[in-house]
């Protein structure tokens, strides 16, 4: 039996919930060190219920972002096998030849990079994150460059 994906709210409703989603998740992130666990779980629940929603109305770069958020949202949680998986699965979705915004490439290898300094491996995050600072030099707009490199400069790889 196969299921079809079910239409839950008109396109237009449902891409502002899922943007709103999105916008709550950095909102939390931003919170830092200071979020609450309710505060924490809700982050998680939000990046999934974003990625979900985008992806019924978005294509593959919704999804590889969707998922790049959810490893965010994981990493800042402390919970690496988590936000290592979720990177996995944005960078297995970028590279089925996707053809992309120019900054995504740079933005998955600095999620993967923090996913595994939250799972503890240093060594690994380095290369991600050279990785990163390479595909900064394809991104044309120069606030899309800033922003991934100012992502990455939050990265401790010392």
């Amino acid at each position: 039996m196969t299921l079809e994906p079910q239409e839950i709210l008109e396109p237009a409703q449902q891409r502002q919930l899922a943007s709103s989603l999105f916008n709550r998740v950095w909102d939390l992130l931003d919170v830092g060190d200071s979020r609450t666990p309710e505060q924490t779980a809700e982050m998680i629940d939000a990046a999934h219920a974003s990625r979900y929603l985008w992806r019924q109305l978005g294509g593959q770069e919704q999804a590889v972002i969707g998922e790049w958020q959810i490893s965010r949202a994981y990493a800042s949680a402390g919970l690496g096998a988590e936000a290592v998986r979720h990177a996995e699965l944005s960078e297995q979705l970028l590279g089925d030849g996707l053809d992309c915004s120019d900054w995504i490439p740079a933005s998955v290898h600095e999620g993967m990079a923090r996913a595994l300094l939250a799972a503890g491996d240093h060594t690994a995050a380095r290369a991600l994150a050279a990785s990163a600072v390479v595909a900064l030099d394809r991104i044309s707009d120069p606030e899309d460059r800033a922003l991934i490199a100012s992502q990455l400069a939050e990265l401790n790889l010392d």
